[in-house]
């Protein structure tokens, strides 16, 4: 009999955290009743329907607007 080939241990999928504003994680947790699993899986669907709508650009643009914001935040808290 053949053997099968060996997958690789370890989780299927990344682990990422999000920090959301207070007020939106209440909405969301509003619509999802509490539970944190629905919760979860409401966060997974927005994120990868605006990745599906979204191009690379659009997505490297927004990347290139937060980090200039960075830079600005820096230069102002030096200036006081």
């Amino acid at each position: 009999m053949a053997r099968k080939g060996r997958r690789r241990g370890g989780p299927r999928y990344k682990k990422v955290s999000l920090s959301l504003p207070k007020r939106l994680y209440l909405v969301l947790s509003g619509i999802a009743m509490g539970d944190d699993k629905k919760l979860n899986r409401l966060i997974k669907g927005i994120l990868e329907d605006k990745l599906q709508e979204s191009t690379v650009a659009e997505l490297e643009m927004y990347l290139k607007k937060i980090e200039e914001e960075e830079k600005e935040e820096e230069t102002q808290t030096a200036q006081s």
